[in-house]
C-alpha cells in the first residue's frame, strides 16, 4: 500500500507512506527557499519519488489534506510573502473598512501587484478571487486542485482522496507515537476546514467528533498580538513566547484582564465572552500604554490558563485523562509544559511540528486508518509509529564534490575528508562553531543534528556570539541542547516520561543544567527544549557529542538550525555553504567533507 500525502497550504509538504510506515516527509520551502512556501509541493514530490524510485502508477492513493483552501491566501502566498508592513496594510485596507466602515474592499486588488511577492502560478485562479473565503469559490478551487494534482502526477483523479483538515491533525497526533491510549483529541488553530477548536474522543483506535467551534480564537489572539508587537504573524509567535518569561507580574497584571475578557470556556469548547469588532484593533486600543514584555507575558499566561481550563473541562465531562493535542496552538511548547505539569491529566501528548506542515503525514495516517477499518485489519499492527524524523533529502558525495570544483572552494577554504568525530569535538571544545549538513534532512521545525549549528553549551557568551555573528536573531531568544540519553535525567525534569527525542516539548531544568548548559537554556526561567539523543537515533551525531563529553565532562551540545534568520533550514551543499559564507560560522561539515575558514 503506497500513499502519497500532500499538504498544499502554508508550509506545504509531502509525505510518503509504504505499507503503513512513513518513509519520507519534506516541506517545499527547503527546495524553493521561501519560508512557509505555499502551493503544490512539486519539488518535494519529485525528490520523494526519486528517493524511493516510485512512479505514479505505483501510488495507490494520493491523500490530500484540507478541503477548503482560500484561493486568495493561496495565490498571494500570504503567510510566506507578507512582511510586517503587508500585514498592517491588510488590516488598514481590508479588515478595518470591513468591520468599522461597512465597506467591502476587494482583497485581490490590494495585493495583486506586489513586486516582491512570489505568486502561485501552479493552480488555476480564474474567477475565484472576487470574494474572501467564499465557500462556493473554495469548492470550485478544490476541483481545480484535484485536477492539477492529477495532471502533474499523471494519476487518475479517482485515486485522489481529500481529507478534512482537522482529521489530518487528529490522526497525526494520535498515530505519531506508539502509546495510542484511549483519550481526547483536541485541535486548536487559526482556522481548519470547519473549526478553530475541535474535541474528539478516541477509543480502541476509533475517533468520534464531540464538539467544535469557530469562536475559539486562542490562536488568532496570539497571532494578532504578534503583529501588534511588530513581528510577523504565523511565523514569529515563538518569539512572543520566548519574550514572555522576562515580564514582571506587575506588567503582566496590567494587561491580563484585556485578554481574559475576550474568551471563556463553555463545557467542551472556548467561545467569546465579549466579542470585539476586530481582535487586532481591540488589542491595539487597550494596550496603548502597556509595555511590550507585559503584553507578551499576559498573553502567554492567558493562553496557558485558558487551555488548562478547557482541557480540564473536557477531561471531566468525557472522563478521559490522555489528551492528544495538535494544530498551530499546540506548537506553543511553554503552554504544553504548563499543561503537563498538572496532575489532572495523565499526559498531554503533542507530536513534533503539530501545525499545518505535518498534515501531509496526517493525511497518510487518516488514509491508512480508513483502509484498516474497511479491510477489518489491526490498526496498531498496520500503522507504524514514527521513530525518526530524518525523512528528507540527502546530499550525495558526488554532488558535494562537483560543487567544490564548480565554486573553486579549494581556493577559499581548508578542505579535508573524513575528519573524525574526536577532532571535530576538539574544535567545538576550543570554541569553534560548527555547521553540520549530514545524512537525511529532518522533517519539521527543528534541526536534530543533521542540519544544525553546534557549539559548546557551557558558556553564556555563546548566545550572543551566535545571535549577532551567525543567526541575527532577537537578543532574548534562547537556544536549545541536544543531550545524550544517558545524561538526560541529570539535566532535565521529566516527571511524566514524555518523549523528548524531537525538540517538541519544553521542560524545567535541574541545577546542573543551569551550570553546564548555560547557553542552551532560557536565560530568564531556565527552561529548555531539549533533544534526547540515543545512539540508535543518529549514531554519527551521538558519537560527536560523546567525544565532546570526553573532553568537557558534558554530554550535550548547543544545537540550533543551520540557516540564517528568516530563511528555511539548509537542504543541500549550496544552502549550507550560503550560511557558511554569509556568517561567522567557523567550520562546516557536509557529508564526509570538512570546510574551515582560513585565519
Amino acid at each position: 500500500m503506497v500513499i502519497l500525502g500532500i499538504h498544499d497550504g502554508a508550509d506545504s509538504s509531502v509525505a510518503l507512506m509504504i505499507n503503513g510506515k512513513i518513509v519520507y516527509a519534506s516541506q517545499e520551502e527547503r527546495f524553493t527557499r521561501l519560508k512557509l512556501e505555499f502551493g503544490l509541493p512539486i519539488n518535494a514530490i519529485k525528490d520523494c519519488m526519486n528517493t524511493y524510485k516510485i512512479v505514479s502508477s505505483e501510488i495507490d492513493e494520493v491523500a490530500l489534506a484540507t478541503k477548503y483552501v482560500n484561493p486568495l491566501s493561496q495565490i498571494t502566498k500570504r503567510e510566506a510573502n507578507f512582511t510586517t508592513n503587508d500585514w498592517i496594510e491588510e488590516q488598514e485596507k481590508f479588515w478595518k473598512p470591513r468591520f468599522y466602515q461597512n465597506k467591502n474592499p476587494n482583497y485581490w486588488n490590494i495585493f495583486k501587484n506586489k513586486k516582491k511577492f512570489s505568486y502561485d502560478k501552479i493552480y488555476n485562479y480564474k474567477n475565484v478571487l472576487n470574494s474572501y473565503q467564499n465557500k462556493k469559490n473554495m469548492e470550485i478551487f478544490l476541483q481545480r486542485r484535484i485536477n492539477t494534482i492529477s495532471n502533474v502526477l499523471k494519476i487518475d483523479k479517482k485515486k485522489i482522496k481529500v481529507y478534512l483538515h482537522e482529521d489530518c491533525h487528529i490522526n497525526y497526533a494520535y498515530y505519531f507515537y506508539k502509546e495510542r491510549k484511549n483519550g481526547i483529541c483536541i485541535t486548536n488553530e487559526g482556522m481548519g476546514d470547519f473549526s478553530r477548536g475541535s474535541v474528539s474522543t478516541v477509543k480502541n483506535n476509533k475517533f468520534k467528533l464531540i464538539s467544535f467551534s469557530k469562536d475559539n480564537h486562542l490562536g488568532n489572539i496570539y497571532k494578532w498580538t504578534t503583529l501588534l508587537l511588530g513581528m510577523k504573524p504565523a511565523q514569529h509567535e515563538y518569539k512572543v513566547m520566548g519574550l514572555a518569561p522576562y515580564a514582571s507580574d506587575f506588567e503582566i497584571d496590567k494587561c491580563y484582564k484585556t485578554y481574559e475578557d475576550l474568551l471563556r470556556v463553555n463545557k467542551l469548547n472556548v467561545n467569546y465572552k465579549k466579542k470585539p469588532k476586530d481582535i487586532f484593533y481591540h488589542l491595539q486600543k487597550n494596550f496603548m500604554k502597556s509595555r511590550f514584555d507585559g503584553i507578551a507575558g499576559a498573553l502567554q499566561k492567558f493562553l496557558e490558563n485558558k487551555l488548562f481550563d478547557w482541557f480540564l473541562s473536557c477531561s471531566k465531562i468525557l472522563k478521559l485523562k490522555y489528551i492528544y493535542f495538535s494544530g498551530g496552538v499546540a506548537q506553543n511548547i511553554k503552554a504544553a509544559m504548563y499543561l503537563n505539569s498538572k496532575k489532572k491529566f495523565t499526559k498531554v501528548i503533542i507530536p513534533p511540528s503539530a501545525g499545518d506542515s505535518s498534515i501531509s503525514i496526517g493525511a497518510c495516517f487518516k488514509s491508512m486508518n480508513d483502509y484498516c477499518e474497511k479491510k477489518f485489519i489491526s490498526k496498531n499492527k498496520s500503522i507504524k509509529p514514527i521513530q525518526s524524523l530524518y525523512l528528507g533529502y540527502k546530499n550525495s558525495s558526488n554532488d558535494v564534490k562537483k560543487f567544490i570544483i564548480k565554486k573553486k572552494l579549494s581556493d577559499k577554504y581548508i578542505i579535508k575528508k573524513n575528519v573524525t568525530s574526536n577532532k571535530i569535538a576538539l574544535k567545538i571544545y576550543n570554541g569553534k562553531i560548527v555547521g553540520r549538513c549530514v545524512g537525511r534532512m529532518e522533517f519539521g521545525l527543528r534541526a536534530l543534528g543533521n542540519r544544525s549549528i553546534l557549539c559548546d553549551p557551557r558558556y553564556f557568551s555563546n548566545i550572543r556570539k551566535i545571535n549577532t555573528k551567525i543567526k541575527n536573531r532577537d537578543f532574548w531568544m534562547p537556544f536549545t541542547p541536544t543531550i545524550l540519553s544517558e545524561d538526560f535525567n541529570k539535566y532535565i525534569k521529566n516527571t511524566k516520561n514524555l518523549n523528548a527525542s524531537f525538540m517538541s516539548m519544553a521542560f524545567e531544568t535541574k541545577k546542573l543544567a543551569q551550570k553546564d548548559l548555560q547557553a542552551a537554556i532560557h536565560p530568564a526561567d531556565y527552561t529548555a527544549r531539549p533533544q534526547k539523543l540515543s545512539k540508535n537515533d543518529n549514531e554519527s551525531y551521538y558519537n560527536l557529542i560523546k567525544e565532546f563529553k570526553k573532553l568537557s565532562g558534558v554530554g550535550a551540545l548547543l544545537n540550533t538550525s543551520l540557516n540564517l534568520h528568516g530563511l528555511p533550514v539548509a537542504r543541500n551543499i549550496e544552502d549550507a555553504m550560503y550560511v557558511f559564507e554569509n556568517s561567522e560560522l567557523d567550520i562546516l561539515i557536509v557529508e564526509n567533507y570538512y570546510f574551515e575558514k582560513n585565519l
